[in-house]
């Protein structure tokens, strides 16, 4: 009986700590990129900073953040990151139930299911990338930066830390150059 007691007892502490190690990690993991977007979000002027906190609405942060063209293998080439934020969420959170709905031809399915991994990839690399960019990272570090961070995203989050307090390439403010004109347009 004490044997089976002190069992329970060890397993119980054993569960609390991986517990407590894991709601920190997962807690990290969470507010140090929330933290640093809203921080970088502030400076630059973003009209809703707070929308680092809120998960999905920080992925869309993630991509306004940055006026530079969103550009993938030269297939995408667009200055409407708003959409392109929207259309990867859409295909982040409900890719994957989409295509089971349509997989009436299974090798089509998990074709389609590589792809869509393929395309999530390659957006959140390139979202890295020019966040990275648009605060003062060379190509080459922000390209290291933006493929280690699709992989282990802590690495990402901290590179995050360390530049969020830089004032942003593409001007001061709320304010962006327009190329056109070259005058400032208020974002």
């Amino acid at each position: 009986m004490i044997t089976f007691i002190t069992s329970l007892f060890t397993y119980s502490i054993t569960v609390i700590i991986a517990s407590i190690i894991g709601i920190t990690a997962f807690a990290a993991g969470y507010l140090i990129p929330a933290i640093a977007l809203f921080v970088m979000a502030k400076n630059a002027g973003h009209k809703y900073p707070w929308l680092a906190f809120i998960p999905i609405a920080q992925t869309y942060l993630e991509f306004t953040l940055p006026k530079r063209n969103f550009k993938i293998f030269n297939i995408v080439d667009t200055d409407k990151r708003a959409t392109v934020a929207i259309v990867s969420i859409v295909a982040i959170y409900f890719g994957s139930g989409i295509i089971a709905g349509l997989n009436l031809v299974p090798v089509l399915g998990q074709l389609l299911d590589a792809a869509l991994a393929v395309f999530i990839m390659a957006v959140n690399i390139r979202k890295m990338y020019d966040i990275h960019r648009t605060y003062g990272a060379e190509e080459e570090t922000a390209l290291i930066i933006s493929i280690i961070g699709q992989f282990v995203p802590l690495v990402y989050a901290i590179y995050l830390l360390t530049i969020m307090k830089k004032e942003p390439e593409y001007g001061f403010g709320n304010y962006e150059t327009d190329t056109a004109g070259g005058e400032f347009a208020e974002l």
